[in-house]
């Protein structure tokens, strides 16, 4: 096979990886990417037992939860038109890929527009830790920090646990790939 035949074949399959890997599975829907999907902060802000530990109260509180859930509204909007993107980019991506010379503005075009949305996702989850930042008194602020520290330090314990013990099975699962991928290779 010639080389530049190979490179096209490869081109072709990381192309499709990648655009496929985007594409929505609507028979197993994946979590959404919302704002608090992986901000445990925002999360934990709008409990009830942190709003006592830290001692929001009222209008505050009430303040703060209406700010926060506008956030979220906007970044639910840009999940939706993410959503809506990628599913176009699979059928554009599924034309370009076999139309050999098909044109690929429109592809890159779409992919272009996910990466502004998730840009903007990243930006309404800084924004929120923002409107908590200064939703909070000195004092406030002071006790959510070490509420916050406490429980990051807790979680990463536990994930360092998870690693350590993900790591023993897979040790006693393969035994041989293991020692075999920890030797050197000549």
């Amino acid at each position: 096979m010639k080389p530049l035949t190979r490179l096209f074949i490869v081109t072709v399959f990381c192309a499709a990886g990648v655009t496929l890997g985007q594409q929505p599975k609507e028979e197993n829907p994946h979590r959404p990417r919302t704002i608090n999907r992986n901000n445990w902060i925002g999360k934990r802000v709008l409990t009830k037992e942190f709003m006592e530990q830290v001692g929001l109260q009222n209008a505050q509180a009430e303040k703060l939860k209406a700010d926060l859930e506008a956030i979220h509204a906007k970044s639910q909007k840009i999940e939706e038109s993410i959503n809506r993107d990628a599913l176009r980019q699979a059928e554009v991506a599924k034309k370009v890929l076999s139309e050999p010379g098909a044109n690929t503005d429109e592809l890159m075009g779409i992919i272009e527009r996910i990466g502004q949305s998730r840009t903007e996702q990243a930006k309404l989850a800084t924004r929120q830790l923002i409107v908590i930042r200064d939703s909070l008194t000195a004092e406030q602020r002071a006790k959510a920090t070490d509420i916050f520290t406490a429980e990051g330090k807790r979680r990463m314990e536990i994930r360092a646990a998870e690693r350590a013990a993900r790591e023993l099975r897979e040790k006693q699962a393969f035994p041989t790939a293991t020692k075999n991928s920890a030797t050197p290779h000549n």
